[in-house]
């Protein structure tokens, strides 16, 4: 067999052992996996279309899981849809990486393999791996094309760039800076060549135009409120991209003193800006190291977006620079003159990136705390019967009909979508979460008062009418809340609200939802008996007989 072929099967195969480590995740699907299964599951019509233009992101990867929904709906074999383009990336990127030499090749191979992001993605019924496959194949022919402009290197590019645009709402952003980087370098010799590339990206973009500006401009979406801008957040994402400590378990602002997680934080962080620095400063790199006029196009654009609230800076909203970071880092290593610097850089990155396989924090072992299987979980568990009451917050009842059969309970739903009815009904949740942080203080103070002198509100009048004045004796009722949203006790809430540039920090669903699930439970029934608290995952289920 071919060396080559040899060693790049090999890496591809651990690539795949490490994405299926744990694949069966036990809270099931969580919510934007659930959006992901609830749009692909819709027979295509219009309701197919209509489900995709409710959502921020573009329709590619809703036809793709479609695709897999037919053979099967089961949690599992969904992940798996995301393991296949998370292992197809690791030779592409070893082709990516050869364009400056097989070493280079072999590295970035290994560093798609070995990456916890990479891994964490191919486990989720999301695009993101997928994304990066295409970016990747972007890449590649990109060097390509700059190489060799030849209309299958050309056809390759349009094709890889045309994908990452119907997939993800602003791959046009990093589109547009890889047509200007392949302009800049064949300006002066392929004009034509050029010409033609920007043209049949025009075109691309004009036909995709309605679809992005619904989405960009007259969604509805309400996904971006958690993630307010601060510079700690570009620090994390450079974090993602290089250790195997990544956000979606350890957040590095938790992260103190010098332990396990720290070092395997900032060894590999270390390393990754130096290599990076290097790069950017030697000359014989020129060639590779131009694609940070991509990188850095893609990136300032951004954050611009995300100053102006219209975008969350997080690794995976960016996920189409990371192969050109995964390249320029090997190739600035593989350029190394001395072998034993080489290799023994080489081996330390990725003894750190492989011994973190053996910590519980592992990528591949997280389950999705917010799965929506625990609710199912929680409901069995309060043993509800028969007309029972059961009132969800954060999400409505559809999020967990793959689970849950409301069908015999009565459902209240107090959810992102109509929280404001619960608070000021004149409002429209559109301008709720525009108002509310300037019209709710007053209600917010005075939930937090003892009860004794609390006077009451919109809320504990809307759940007696909704709840309590309908229960019957015996009947149980059981309040579910989503720690991830709702965890701010009422001591905290209190400070929060009493310090206005606290207050004003504070994401307004935060302040929303813990409020809520602070009046709900101060402000049970005397009546309540056989008062019950369960959690599992990330939810909190309270449950009572009446």
């Amino acid at each position: 067999m071919n060396f080559t072929i040899l060693i790049i099967s090999l890496i591809t195969i651990l690539g795949l052992v490490l994405r299926i480590l744990g694949i069966d995740k036990d809270g099931g699907l969580w919510n934007d996996e659930y959006v992901s299964w609830s749009i692909a599951v819709i027979p295509i019509g219009k309701e197919f279309f209509r489900g995709i233009l409710a959502q921020c992101h573009m329709p590619l990867y809703y036809f793709y899981l479609k695709f897999f929904n037919l053979i099967s709906s089961n949690d599992t074999f969904l992940r798996y849809t995301s393991v296949l383009p998370g292992i197809i990336s690791i030779p592409v990127m070893y082709l990516a990486g050869k364009e400056k030499s097989k070493f280079c090749g072999y590295m970035c191979a290994l560093f798609t393999a070995l990456s916890s992001l990479l891994v964490y993605y191919s486990q989720e019924v999301r695009f993101y791996s997928l994304l990066f496959l295409f970016s990747a194949l972007s890449v590649y022919f990109t060097l390509r094309t700059v190489k060799k402009p030849r209309k299958r290197n050309l056809s390759g590019l349009l094709i890889s760039d045309f994908l990452i645009i119907i997939t993800h709402t602003i791959g046009f952003v990093y589109v547009f800076f890889n047509l200007v980087y392949v302009t800049f370098k064949l300006r002066k010799f392929y004009k034509k060549f050029v010409k033609v590339s920007w043209i049949i990206t025009a075109i691309i973009l004009v036909i995709s135009s309605p679809l992005l500006i619904k989405i960009l401009f007259f969604g509805d979406n309400m996904s971006q409120w958690w993630a307010v801008f601060n510079f700690n957040k570009i620090l994390q994402m450079f974090c993602d991209y290089f250790t195997p400590v990544i956000s979606n378990v350890d957040v590095i602002e938790n992260i103190h003193g010098l332990n396990f997680k720290s070092i395997f934080l900032i060894v590999p962080a270390l390393i990754a800006f130096a290599v990076l620095v290097i790069g950017i400063f030697d000359k014989t790199l020129k060639e590779i190291n131009q694609l940070w006029i991509i990188v850095l196009g893609t990136f300032l654009t951004a954050v611009i977006a995300a100053m102006l609230g219209k975008l969350a800076i997080t690794s995976k909203y960016l996920m189409e620079i990371y192969p050109i970071l995964i390249l320029i880092f090997c190739s600035t290593i593989s350029a190394f003159n001395k072998n034993w610097f080489k290799i023994s850089i080489f081996t330390i990155f990725f003894f750190f990136q492989l011994g973190f396989v053996f910590s519980h924090s592992y990528a591949a072992f997280q389950p999705r705390e917010e799965g929506n299987k625990y609710v199912a979980d929680l409901i069995k568990s309060a043993d509800l019967k028969d007309d029972d009451f059961i009132v969800l917050t954060y999400y409505p009842a559809r999020r967990f009909y793959k689970y849950v059969d409301f069908s015999k309970l009565n459902v209240v739903e107090i959810y992102k979508g109509n929280f404001n009815y619960y608070y000021m009904p004149f409002l429209s949740t559109k301008d709720a979460m525009r108002l509310g942080k300037n019209l709710y203080r007053g209600t917010f103070l005075n939930s937090t008062l003892p009860l004794d002198k609390f006077s009451g509100s919109t809320l504990t009048e809307k759940l007696n009418e909704e709840v309590y004045y309908k229960m019957k004796p015996n009947q149980k009722v059981a309040f579910l809340f989503l720690d991830s949203v709702s965890f701010i006790d009422e001591a905290t809430f209190q400070a929060v609200i009493s310090n206005y540039e606290t207050y004003k920090r504070a994401p307004l669903p935060f302040l929303v939802f813990s409020n809520i699930r602070n009046e709900i439970i101060k402000t049970m029934p005397v009546k309540a008996r056989n008062i019950r608290f369960e959690a599992k995952g990330a939810w909190t289920m309270v449950s009572f007989q009446y």
